[in-house]
């Protein structure tokens, strides 16, 4: 796959519901007003049969642009093969092109490999065929690539253009018009354009284009703002449009209701801002200092500022202010926040300033200004630090590797392997925050995989990291990968590399298996094993613990993340008096793999609390209560007993 003149299609994943057999959608209309500094280009109004993109104003820095969604999916009523096809219609949305190869043998033979799926079907069945067989192919993913068909066939792993060209050329081959749609997906909430690909197939019955979001398979989002309309991958459209997605000053407004009487789109203005006091020393007694900005918005007011800020010569964590108001009220006002400091700042960093600051009003509308802005407009942006050697020159050391969780990783049908572990590591740094712990391991073809933290929480001198590999394409070999290296950077940016030949015989040891064949979990649901990482035995007095739970049964299919909003399984806690905390549970947070279950303590308390009972559901949604004494020998030693928490 290849990389045309650093352009790249998209970077966040479309996830919709399959709404192909629906009939009654959510008719509705959006408003979007984009403004960017550097200019527009130019922008026309679009009509498929489902969704349009009117531009009702366009300035030269300025275009106000209004998205509507179709109430019904379109019926089209046309018999397969295609008949009376007008030969109006433009034959390159038929044929074969560099990136949708419709006549390759292989796309052939996959087009009849679909219909042969169905029983004298129309037009719209076969299409509808050939996009949930293409949902269910592929995999989203490296945004940065240009997939033609037969490469997204191939490799599977491929972005909103894969998901786009391949479907294309399967129903190109099926002699059906299919053409690309370049959009943006509005963002008003992070005040961004995201390049995005959608597919769109004419019916000669309806005369006219109906608009799918492959990925669904689907109705597109009412925030994609059509562009235009192309029967291939469009390397000069991609240059004219692909530089507004990377404009940091380009305010992207709306999400508005156009039915609204002159809606607000008028997002907060800054007037000023300080800091008090501009220079922090804590020898002086400065712990904190004071941010106070003044600003308006007169027409449905302010409803949240936030503030991000970052030393310019440290690249470790910044942060982030949220402002309350102190004075006026939200339409023109003084909103305050402090901004406290730690050991870490303190030993590196000189001055922090300043990267983002945005402001929300009522409607959500968003302004959003930068360092340079605020430079520009000569205001305060930021305090300068005393400046000292580190305190201590402590290095962090590994302690221990939990094993893998599962060590022998089944290969998912989605390409998605899981496995997890935890490590422990130790630091005598006074410099408060954690350590960056980072694993690579290596199959013995030299493919490589990483394993990044992605929990972690310290107690004393001891830092626990929870990890899980990145994502492994499913092209990768089975085999066991074993552990390459071990990097970790502590809180005084000093750093430990284990390289392979530093490690001994019971380090390399530590690795998991990637296998086939292996049947997902079935039957009753059942706990195998609890681990509890707690600074006290048993029990929690903070939230800073962790619950881990290895479960079997039919809970869910594999890799199915659990929302906040439908909890499948949940901790329940008792004090140590026996007295009972009905209300006080946890939710399942985070999952590995199929069955590996990720709990944080509900804290803080005043009193010890202990896992009381686990409620777990299975696929079919029925509940299985486990209490104390259900499973009080499957809890694990936590850690060796050679650690001592301090």
């Amino acid at each position: 796959m290849c990389n045309i003149g650093g352009i790249s299609a998209q970077d966040t994943e479309v996830e919709m519901e399959d709404i192909l057999e629906k009939n009654e959608i959510e008719g509705i209309s959006r408003l979007f007003l984009i403004h960017s500094p550097l200019g527009l280009p130019e922008m026309q109004s679009y009509k498929s049969l489902n969704f349009s993109t009117e531009i009702k104003i366009v300035e030269e820095y300025r275009a106000e642009i209004v998205n509507t969604l179709a109430d019904k999916m379109p019926s089209p009523q046309d018999p397969f093969p295609l008949e009376e096809i007008p030969g109006t219609l433009d034959q390159r949305y038929l044929n074969p092109s560099p990136k949708i190869e419709s006549e390759n043998p292989r796309i052939s033979a996959l087009a009849q490999e679909i219909l042969s799926k169905l029983d004298q079907p129309n037009a719209k069945e076969v299409v509808f065929e050939v996009l949930r067989w293409n949902r269910s192919h592929l995999i989203w993913g490296n945004p940065n690539d240009v997939p033609s068909a037969i490469e997204s066939l191939d490799t599977r792993t491929v972005n909103c253009i894969g998901f786009t060209h391949l479907p294309a050329a399967i129903l190109r081959q099926l002699g059906i018009p299919a053409r690309t749609v370049r959009t943006f997906i509005a963002r008003p909430d992070q005040n961004r354009l995201i390049p995005h690909y959608l597919l769109e197939v004419y019916y000669p019955s309806l005369d006219g284009w109906i608009t799918y979001e492959p990925q669904g398979p689907g109705m597109p989002f009412i925030e994609n703002i059509v562009l235009y309309t192309h029967y291939d991958w469009d390397i000069e459209g991609q240059r004219n449009f692909r530089w507004l997605a990377r404009d940091l000053n380009k305010t992207v407004l709306g999400g508005i209701d156009p039915s609204i009487e002159n809606p607000d789109l008028s997002p907060p203005e800054l007037l000023d801002i300080a800091f008090d006091p501009p220079h922090f020393d804590p020898k002086e007694g400065h712990k904190n200092v004071q941010v106070t900005i003044i600003a308006k918005d007169e027409n449905t007011g302010i409803e949240e500022i936030r503030m991000d800020m970052q030393s310019p010569n440290y690249a470790g964590p910044g942060k982030t202010l949220l402002f309350s108001l102190d004075k006026g009220n939200a339409k023109e006002g003084v909103f305050k926040a402090p901004l406290g400091w730690n050991l870490q700042t303190e030993n590196i960093a000189n001055e922090y300033r300043v990267t983002r600051l945005r402001m929300t009003d009522s409607l959500g509308n968003i302004r959003e200004y930068q360092l340079r802005n605020l430079e520009d407009m000569d205001l305060a942006t930021g305090v300068t630090l005393a400046r000292w050697p580190a305190v201590d020159k402590f290095m962090p050391e590994p302690v221990y590797i939990s094993p893998f969780f599962p060590e022998r990783v089944p290969a998912a049908p989605d390409g998605l392997h899981y496995t997890f572990f935890y490590a422990v590591s130790k630091t005598q740094s006074e410099a408060s925050g954690g350590i960056s712990t980072i694993m690579d391991f290596v199959h013995q073809d030299g493919v490589q995989v990483r394993a990044n933290g992605l929990g972690n929480f310290r107690v004393g001198d001891y830092y626990f990291a929870f990890n899980t590999l990145q994502y492994v394409p499913p092209h990768h070999p089975y085999g066991r990968y074993q552990m390459n290296s071990l990097y970790l950077r502590g809180p005084n940016n000093l750093s430990y590399n284990i390289l392979p030949r530093n490690f001994n015989q019971e380090i390399m040891d530590y690795g998991f298996e990637l296998v086939k064949d292996v049947p997902l979990y079935s039957g009753p649901v059942q706990i195998e094993s609890i681990l509890m990482i707690t600074d006290e035995e048993d029990y929690f007095t903070s939230n800073r613990g962790v619950i881990l739970i290895e479960a079997s049964g039919g809970i869910k299919p594999l890799n199915d993340k659990p929302r906040d909003t439908e909890p499948a399984f949940r901790v329940f806690f008792e004090t140590l008096d026996g007295e009972k905390l009905g209300t006080r549970r946890s939710i399942c947070n985070r999952r590995f793999g199929s069955h590996h279950l990720l709990f944080r303590p509900n804290g803080p308390r005043d009193t010890p609390v202990r896992v009381e009972r686990i409620e777990l559901d299975d696929k079919e949604g029925n509940t299985k209560v486990f209490y104390r004494k259900d499973f009080q020998d499957k809890i694990l030693k936590t850690i060796p007993e050679y650690i001592t928490l301090d």
